[in-house]
């Protein structure tokens, strides 16, 4: 009767596991409308944290999909930049870590997916202040990302740095 509990109580661990398993790999399936080509279009505005002016490059997310882990090496303009690490962390929270291109040190932070709008939020630390950043990108369609870059310092009233639109290159 014990070796029939503990067997039991594999397949059962092995069961869950799988399931575990089939529920990251199905959310991040999520991620891949994110590949591909895309042809970029911001305008910049003056603030404390960026400067006015237009942008517009290609940017190239070469991605793929392998076991808990979705990874995006992303270029601008043909140039490799920094590799996007993307895991599942549960509900609409993904776990995301940019790798640079430089070798300088990498930065974690998280993914909100609400629909389609994807949320990038974060936060930097400078002379005791806490001010919160932002990046929303929002898919209108599969082959359509509106984006806009803010900042807060009470994620109240956000203010502006830049925004744009992204088209995919087919």
């Amino acid at each position: 009767m014990k070796w029939f509990l503990l067997f039991m109580l594999t397949i059962l661990s092995g069961a869950a596991a799988l399931a575990a398993d089939t529920q990251n790999s199905t959310a991040l399936d999520k991620l891949k409308i994110f590949a591909g080509a895309w042809k970029s279009d911001s305008q910049n505005f003056d603030t404390i944290y960026s400067s006015a002016g237009a942008v517009s490059s290609l940017q190239t997310n070469a991605c793929g999909h392998d076991g808990d882990f979705y990874v995006c090496n992303q270029s601008s303009n043909g140039v490799s930049r920094v590799l996007l690490v993307f895991t599942y962390k549960g509900g609409d929270t993904y776990g995301v870590t940019y790798v640079p291109a430089d070798g300088s040190r990498a930065v974690s932070g998280e993914l909100l997916i609400a629909g389609n709008t994807w949320t990038y939020p974060g936060q930097i630390t400078k002379f005791g202040q806490v001010t919160y950043l932002r990046t929303v990108n929002v898919f209108t369609n599969p082959d359509t990302i509106e984006y806009r870059q803010e900042f807060s310092v009470d994620q109240q009233n956000w203010t502006l740095m830049a925004q744009g639109r992204e088209t995919r290159i087919k």
